[in-house]
């Protein structure tokens, strides 16, 4: 655990690149004070190497993220949160974006009588393809409608496309995912 000197030059450092974030940021800040208009929402892992705006090159106010271990969609606050985006903030797009070297995925696939419930959730997909990375995004995107009346009825108006994606962490590269495996 870091001593008082240790937290408090974690701290200056934090101050010192918001600083230089508000600066280099300063417009976009000042047109997103008011309110938000992204047109996509991912729900993405909270992996700190699957960072979605840098993946996809967006600013302040693009796009709207929902971070979770293992990108899943069974808890109250995940869902509410995209429909949110989707009610509130007219979302074009959802997308559930998973990784490659995902360590929830990894732990699911060790799992042995676990009783945690993402892990729970992301085992439960792996007959649907080979690769785990891939069977728990196709998962989510079949669960996610089924979980959230607001979801469902936004894409059955066709007010909303849902996408899946896998990021490689190893070379940065992005891969849609069909919903259909077959």
């Amino acid at each position: 655990m870091p001593d008082k000197n240790e937290i408090e030059a974690i701290k200056e450092k934090l101050l010192d690149s918001c600083c230089n974030f508000q600066k280099e940021c300063c417009q976009q800040i000042e047109q997103n004070t008011m309110e938000q208009h992204p047109h996509i929402a991912i729900l993405c892992c909270s992996d700190s190497r699957v960072p979605p705006e840098l993946i996809f090159k967006k600013e302040i106010g693009e796009i709207f993220d929902v971070r979770v271990a293992g990108n899943v969609a069974i808890d109250t606050s995940v869902i509410f949160s995209l429909e949110y985006a989707v009610e509130h903030l007219d979302v074009d797009v959802l997308m559930i974006l998973g990784h490659t070297g995902c360590g929830a995925v990894s732990s699911a696939e060790d799992l042995i009588g676990d009783e945690n419930p993402i892990l729970k959730e992301i085992r439960s997909s792996f007959s649907l393809n080979d690769d785990h990375y891939i069977s728990n995004i196709v998962r989510q995107m079949e669960m996610l409608p089924r979980r959230s009346d607001v979801i469902c009825q936004a894409l059955e108006k066709e007010s909303l496309t849902l996408l899946g994606a896998l990021y490689h962490i190893e070379d940065g590269r992005v891969e849609f995912i069909d919903r259909d495996l077959d």
